[in-house]
């Protein structure tokens, strides 16, 4: 062709050396990727007028209720049951199949208890099926949690199931003397409808030794109606405080004082009050008479509720209904004594944190309407009286638990949810994680076009020591092996507690129960 030719020679070289050809290869994506970051950043970031306003946003904003834990992935099979252990709060999903997990027993003749904790959903959704039992498929404990939960109208759903021996001081059977414990909890709904998947479920593990000398504590509290004592209103000192929006985030209150706290329609707020052995929880939240203006937009608002839980964050006792237009509005929660026993027929029995959990019901006007209340509590009773002696070591010991730093916000733990729990500003947090992964895939790019660079290099530059072809080989491929477990499915639900009223327990040496079954069960709850 006219114009050109080919020649075994070569043309002069450009006006720049190797290495700054190099350079200028290397150097040219990442001048691109930090206008990209730039441009990102510049987008996502607020001004300062819209910062200050987004801080005042992100305070108004009702503040929806979180859970917590140490991030697990529960077994799919039997074999796969993941191992989960004593004074641990866990953080899993939930998924349409059923979730297994294991819990070894490290006290012989221990009690095994499990808290159960999950978001809570309006209408027609997924119940939730919570089953303790041995690898024999012996049931130890059951229960399903509703749809709903009126305690927390619908903000959380919360259960506590254990396993353990019987409460007369019988023979183990297999729940009390077995190595390990299975759990399982799985959806009631259609894979298809079930709402719940990819939801957060907080898990809590507490292993309680067997107390000694059980015929000196004293009998379960009966008494489900107490009688208020006046605890009355600190008005001219009470307290301000921020409150809870997850259990571990929750703020100590102290028994005999007042707090003015504000909620707003749709939000949950937690608190932590310690509750001895013996002693006795009273709470109240007071809400004003509200003013004309107030009184016209609580049209159409619904109820407010005040629950108190149990360590383990079972419910104890709750009071709900409508704010009044026309007058103040009082709700109160008043169980009876921690005792050992009262496990036979209610969740007031153990002692350590207790929880008082107050809940708004949405309104149209949720952004921008706010309840005023004081919450007042005290407790009465002396502080051990009815202790459980424990052997060794585990003299007075209460449930504590730790692995509460990941915090699960929303439907799911996804990775942007993880990554954001790291800062305040989720857009920022965003462009990092974005800008990193394009500065990684940059990174890939320049150094295979260093390695594989097909242009000829200038004369005396020789060729590059790295060049050459590379080796090749088969890749190995992994196998992942999974096992089957022994675990079969177990008999039918047992009755609400499994165990007989406190005063027909057989004498020693009598006929006792197999096994104790607690959980409300499903005709319960």
């Amino acid at each position: 062709m006219k114009g050109r030719h080919t020649t075994t020679g070569h043309q002069d070289p450009p006006h720049r050396t190797v290495e700054e050809a190099r350079e200028m290869t290397i150097r040219a994506p990442y001048r691109t990727i930090a206008a990209m970051g730039g441009a990102l950043l510049v987008m996502l970031l607020p001004g300062p007028e819209a910062a200050a306003a987004g801080e005042d946003t992100v305070q108004d904003t009702v503040q929806e209720p979180v859970l917590q834990g140490e991030e697990i992935t529960g077994g799919s099979n039997p074999g796969d049951a993941v191992a989960l252990s004593s004074g641990t709060q866990y953080l899993d999903e939930f998924t349409t199949g059923t979730l297994h997990y294991r819990i070894p027993r490290e006290v012989a003749h221990s009690t095994l208890h499990v808290g159960i904790t999950t978001l809570g959903q309006s209408g027609d959704g997924d119940q939730v099926r919570v089953e303790m039992g041995t690898w024999e498929g012996d049931l130890c404990a059951s229960d399903t949690i509703s749809s709903s939960a009126s305690g927390f109208l619908d903000h959380l759903r919360t259960t506590h199931v254990a396993a353990g021996p019987p409460l007369d001081g019988g023979a183990d059977g297999t729940c009390g003397s077995s190595e390990e414990i299975v759990l399982t909890i799985e959806l009631n709904a259609d894979p298809e409808d079930a709402v719940s998947v990819g939801q957060p479920l907080e898990i809590l593990v507490y292993e309680e030794p067997r107390p000694v000398r059980l015929g000196e504590l004293p009998p379960p509290d009966e008494g489900f109606d107490h009688d208020w004592r006046d605890i009355g209103r600190d008005v001219s000192g009470a307290l301000e405080i921020e409150p809870g929006r997850s259990f571990g985030m929750a703020p100590e209150l102290e028994p005999g004082s007042t707090y003015e706290v504000t909620i707003r329609p749709g939000e949950t707020q937690i608190f932590r009050v310690p509750v001895d052995w013996g002693e006795r929880l009273q709470a109240e939240a007071f809400f004003p008479e509200p003013d004309e203006h107030l009184a016209d937009r609580l049209a159409g608002m619904g109820s407010v509720s005040l629950a108190v839980t149990n360590p383990l964050r079972a419910l104890v006792d709750h009071d709900s209904g409508t704010l009044s237009t026309s007058s103040a509005t009082q709700s109160r929660v008043s169980p009876g004594p921690v005792r050992w026993f009262n496990r036979e027929f209610n969740y007031n029995m153990l002692a350590g944190d207790h929880y008082l959990v107050v809940t708004a019901d949405e309104h149209d006007a949720s952004d921008s309407l706010s309840l005023f209340y004081r919450l007042t509590l005290d407790t009465f009773g002396e502080a051990g009286d009815g202790a459980p002696a424990y052997p060794d070591d585990y003299e007075g010991a209460w449930p504590t638990f730790s692995g509460g730093e990941v915090t699960a916000d929303g439907p799911g733990t996804g990775a942007l949810t993880r990554i954001s729990a790291l800062g305040d500003s989720t857009a920022v947090v965003a462009v990092l994680a974005v800008v990193g992964l394009l500065l990684i895939g940059s990174g890939s790019i320049v150094l295979v076009r260093v390695i594989r660079d097909p242009r000829p290099l200038p004369d005396g530059a020789g060729p590059a020591p790295w060049q050459g072809p590379a080796p090749q080989g088969p890749t190995p491929q992994g196998q992942q092996v999974y096992g089957a477990g022994p675990y079969g499915q177990p008999p039918s639900s047992p009755s609400r507690y499994g165990q007989r009223p406190y005063d027909q327990r057989p004498p020693a040496g009598g006929a006792a129960p197999e096994q104790p079954s607690w959980g409300r069960g499903p005709e319960q709850h």
